[in-house]
């Protein structure tokens, strides 16, 4: 604060609330909230795609391997 200005007594602030005046809310909370949930659907779903996909190429090698074998590999 400076000099040239006295620094206000608690007394003179409003201590209720006052909204805003001006300034419109543009997104509304619903949206955002399906929003939300949207991405992480997409993210949930995304990864068990890469899941299966990676598991599929795993049983591709491993069928290979065996093939390569001749299927003499001990089961454990």
């Amino acid at each position: 604060m400076s000099a040239a200005q006295p620094a206000a007594a608690p007394t003179a602030r409003s201590m209720e609330f006052q909204p805003v005046q001006g300034g419109q809310e543009t997104t509304s909370a619903e949206a955002l909230l399906v929003a939300a949930y949207l991405v992480m659907w997409v993210l949930v779903f995304g990864f068990l795609a890469m899941g299966w996909r990676r598991q599929g190429r795993l049983e591709g090698r491993v069928t290979e391997l065996e093939r390569t074998l001749g299927g003499k590999a001990p089961r454990p």
